[in-house]
């Protein structure tokens, strides 16, 4: 089981005051907290909340995840046009058949023309892109997975594999690569902050407020690797 030694002091709430809790999804007209409210939710869809309160939805079936109101009809249909659309993109490329199982997308900012798609494995700790230009999939940046994990983490009663762990030793090493004169995105106050924070959730365990640590946390971490070298190359070339 991962752990952190505690920290020596508290500060008080549930947020870090050094990092921005912004909320991912402005609420607008195809948002679920919209005017289209009163709505049901469609059959096989569930709605979920962020802890920054933040609202989406998700399709298990689907593996489908959208910030977008799918309680209108007109929205719920784009979101569905853009799925079936991604999925007849990329049906034909090989690396299709090597994604892992657990596979799945995320759909935002829905309009008659335009989206934006995710899609990710949590078992593989992996984020995916499309290249058009190229024709086939790709592995995007470690950072895209850990803001997908801050961005829906309410809707899995874990974390992803792995994940917690990367954190914790991230975190225990972090305040050594300090004291060694390293370059690092936090102080030491301020790792103290997250290591107290992360023991509160973990406590408690929220899962959802964790998932939400990790994440705006992680990507933070890698900056940091990035500004002294120790990142290993960037995977615009890898395939799956």
């Amino acid at each position: 089981m991962a752990s952190i030694p505690p920290a020596n002091d508290e500060f008080p709430g549930d947020r870090l005051p050094f990092i921005e809790t912004i909320q991912y999804h402005r609420r607008g007209s195809s948002s679920p907290e919209g005017a289209s409210d009163a709505l049901p939710i469609p059959p096989g869809w569930n709605r979920y909340v962020h802890p920054n309160g933040d609202v989406y939805f998700r399709n298990h079936q689907l593996r489908l995840t959208t910030p977008d109101n799918i309680r209108q009809p007109v929205i719920l249909q784009y979101v569905m046009d853009a799925r079936e659309d991604h999925l007849e993109t990329i049906a034909d490329d090989p690396n299709y058949a090597r994604l892992p199982p657990d596979w799945e997308l995320t759909i935002s900012d829905i309009s008659e023309s335009t989206a934006v798609i995710g899609m990710y494995s949590r078992q593989a700790g992996r984020a995916y892109e499309w290249r058009e230009h190229e024709g086939r999939l790709a592995i995007k940046e470690r950072q895209h997975f850990w803001s997908f994990v801050a961005e829906y983490p309410s809707h899995y009663p874990s974390l992803p594999p792995g994940t917690e762990e990367e954190f914790v030793a991230a975190v225990t090493q972090a305040k050594f690569r300090l004291r060694n004169g390293e370059v690092f995105p936090f102080t030491e106050q301020q790792i103290d902050q997250i290591t107290t924070l992360y023991t509160r959730l973990k406590r408690r365990h929220n899962i959802p407020a964790l998932g939400w640590l990790l994440g705006v946390v992680m990507p933070l971490e890698s900056i940091g690797s990035r500004m002294n070298g120790s990142l290993e190359a960037l995977m615009e070339d890898l395939q799956l």
